[in-house]
């Protein structure tokens, strides 16, 4: 499920950004609240990775991928209606090395 729900795109630096795509926005709906673990966690792909409160389900997502946590989208944690954009600049979630 959980690798349907987003797009994971590589930066310049070699981390990788993660963020929700179109099939995640269908499935969930609006967005109201998101739940992201902090810098330094650890994700194991298939592993709980973020709770979201929206429009169709409550529910925690798991992790599309390995890595460790470099840096969170404040802007996503303060305003979680940003996840319902489709532009990737906007609706990352975190980025992960």
């Amino acid at each position: 499920m959980a690798k349907d729900y987003f797009w994971v795109k590589e930066q310049a630096d070699g981390t990788k950004r993660v963020g929700l795509n179109d099939e995640g926005r269908d499935e969930l709906g609006e967005v109201s609240f998101i739940d992201v673990p902090a810098v330094g966690t650890t994700l194991k792909q298939a592993d709980k990775f973020i709770a979201v409160e929206a429009e169709k389900a409550v529910t925690d997502v798991d992790s599309p991928i390995d890595g460790k946590i470099t840096k969170i989208n404040e802007a996503i944690v303060d305003d979680p209606a940003r996840l319902n954009s489709s532009d990737m600049e906007k609706n990352w979630i975190v980025e992960v090395k």
